[in-house]
């Protein structure tokens, strides 16, 4: 499997975005469910501690999505063009990750410190802390997908056609006016 797989870190940082941003949808439920807000008993406390949980996750396993991400980035094989965008993505995960440890630890000290109010500033800092994972997720999607960092290659491209036999399929490829070909 280790061949398949020549580095961790796409696999450890989709459970750092899923986790974190499933935190961050809990927090804002926990927010608007508030029973000092609404007046009435709710579920507030049931989301904020779905929510503490996915956080402190989030928070450990981006400890490995991090060591793994600076092993890829001294291993995996690039050009100058794609070092570039590598590390335009560094840059941005390690504030990024150092924002969620941190959040991760705000909400450890409000939890021991018994802290029953969601703060907007906390709340407001969980979502900037969201925007802030989603465009560096997006640029290591841009390392993938754009760049081809990290995967496996494609066979060599051969200059005989592309044909399938007509019982065998029924699309066109490369035709752009949709017609069979």
């Amino acid at each position: 499997m280790i061949e398949m797989i020549p580095n961790w870190h796409p696999v450890f940082v989709h459970f750092t975005i899923a986790l974190y941003t499933i935190s961050v949808f809990f927090f804002v439920l926990a927010f608007v469910f508030n029973p000092d807000v609404l007046d009435k008993k709710s579920i507030s406390s049931e989301f904020e501690t779905a929510a503490r949980w996915c956080l402190w996750s989030a928070a450990f396993i981006t400890v490995f999505t991090v060591l793994a991400g600076i092993y890829a980035f001294y291993t995996v094989r690039h050009d100058a063009v794609s070092h570039m965008a590598m590390v335009n993505h560094r840059n941005w995960a390690l504030p990024t990750a150092a924002a969620l440890l941190t959040t991760a630890v705000w909400s450890g000290w409000r939890y021991l410190n018994h802290k029953k109010i969601l703060a907007p500033l906390f709340l407001a800092s969980l979502i900037i802390i969201e925007a802030m994972l989603l465009g560096t997720a997006w640029r290591g999607g841009e390392l993938v997908y754009r760049y081809g960092i990290g995967v496996m290659s494609l066979p060599q491209h051969r200059e005989e056609s592309h044909q399938h036999d007509e019982s065998e399929s029924d699309h066109a490829h490369d035709n752009k006016s949709g017609e069979q070909q």
